[in-house]
């Protein structure tokens, strides 16, 4: 009926391999059900043509302005700038709390591909400054490899994409921002092809809610940020994330306050934003440990593998690392050393399949996962919280306070947060409507 010849497998995994060369060049498309808990493989081999095709691909840059004042505290959300990059002109520039260059606006790159039975797929990479690179790396790099391939191969399209500048050093950064949304607009192309959510195609939903942890506490003193810890607490968040790296004295005084203030049943957790060399991360996480904070993330610079695997060895907390890696690859001496105690992968730089690779990776080594999640759009947060949903070693997902009120301008059906959770739309796809109107207002 549908000009494919099919063939059923059941149960025994290793016959795969038998048509594993007839998979990638006879363009065979796998997918994998559940019925009655009997794992089944169908392959359908389409005659003479592709189920799907490729035929159009848009990247687009998008910014969104925002009151800096309005919640400072957390990376996403700095405060007033005290040097502009380049002259008054520049919306970017740096502020007094953080050593990374930032942006006036919430910046992110929105990936849309369509096909030619209508479907259509958005993928979205979360780059606070300088979009424009990973855009250009989509409209001349990976267009012309894409455009009238099969979206339904993924994996396929993947390796091209990575291996086709792997060879002249492009292995991460703005690269892999561009792959990670095109791969996600492919994730979300299959499950609204198979009519499956995306968590689905990934395995399937270890958890109905997502446990969050409320990313960042505004104020300047320390009563200030205790006081706005408990407001978190009051919102139904049992977890809370404090950005210190001022120094050992102000660092311990601030998560000393918000422990009295929030009491001994919300997990605590630090964000040192790699300003302490090792010596005193390793004094830092011992004071911390007094407190009862549960985990120390970014102590020290990233580069340092070693030094990571120091404080993993000599402290009780968690050594946490991750939001500045982009693939399996570069996690794999972390974890190797066993030096980090948690990973920290955003999707919204590493794409569903690499992110989901990472995950899996740890999981192999007994390591969890809180993943990262800093200020972007909606497709950001659908495809992080997708992954989180099929991550069986999935401890957090992040979530800045204000995350939702910018990822929620440009869908038609508000994502909200009850009780510290957040829980994944059973829709095909991402499960998300993009307002196209709302959404191209916002296009530079």
């Amino acid at each position: 009926m549908f000009g494919c010849s099919v063939v059923q497998l059941r149960g025994n995994i290793n016959s795969i391999d038998k048509f594993r060369k007839a998979t990638y060049s006879d363009n065979i498309s796998c997918m994998m059900h559940d019925f009655n808990r009997k794992l089944c493989f169908y392959f359908f081999v389409k005659e003479g043509a592709l189920l799907l095709k490729i035929t159009g691909i848009e990247a687009k840059v998008v910014k969104v302005s925002r009151e800096l004042q309005s919640f400072s505290g957390t990376a996403g959300t700095p405060g007033t700038f005290v040097q502009m990059a380049g002259g008054a002109a520049s919306d970017y520039g740096w502020t007094k709390e953080y050593s990374s260059l930032y942006s006036k606006k919430v910046e992110s790159l929105m990936v849309k591909i369509t096909t030619d039975t209508g479907i259509v797929g958005w993928g979205e990479a979360q780059v606070p400054v300088g979009p424009e690179a990973p855009q250009a790396l989509v409209r001349q790099v990976l267009s012309p490899i894409l455009l009238d391939q099969d979206p339904l191969g993924i994996e396929v399209l993947w390796f091209q994409m990575y291996n086709s500048l792997r060879g002249r050093g492009h292995r991460g950064s703005f690269m892999m921002d561009a792959i990670g949304a095109v791969d996600t607009a492919l994730w979300d192309i299959a499950g609204k092809h198979y009519g499956q959510p995306v968590y689905r195609l990934l395995g399937g939903a270890f958890r109905e809610g997502i446990p969050l942890y409320h990313s960042g506490v505004s104020g300047t003193t320390a009563s200030e940020k205790a006081a706005s810890a408990q407001e978190a607490v009051s919102k139904g968040y049992k977890a809370i994330k404090v950005y210190i790296g001022k120094g050992l004295r102000e660092d311990i005084a601030v998560m000393k306050a918000i422990r009295e203030a929030v009491g001994d049943d919300i997990t605590l957790m630090a964000d040192a934003l790699w300003m302490y060399n090792v010596h005193d991360a390793l004094r830092l996480g011992a004071a911390l440990e007094k407190l009862d904070v549960a985990l120390l993330e970014a102590p020290t610079v990233m580069e340092d593998v070693q030094g990571h695997a120091q404080l993993t060895q000599a402290l009780k907390l968690a050594v946490a690392q991750g939001e500045t890696e982009r693939t399996r690859y570069q996690f794999l001496p972390y974890l190797k050393e066993r030096a980090l105690d948690v990973i920290q992968p955003d999707i919204g730089r590493t794409g569903i399949s690499e992110g989901k690779k990472i995950v899996t990776l740890a999981e192999t080594f007994n390591i969890p996962a809180a993943l990262h999640m800093a200020i972007g759009q909606c497709v950001y947060v659908a495809a992080s919280a997708h992954v989180a949903t099929a991550t069986p070693n999935l401890l957090w997902l992040e979530m800045n306070p204000v995350m939702l009120e910018m990822a929620n301008r440009f869908q038609r059906t508000p994502w909200t947060v009850a009780d510290g959770m957040l829980k994944v739309p059973d829709l095909p796809g991402l499960g998300i409507e993009i307002d196209e109107e709302a959404l191209q207002r916002c296009v530079e």
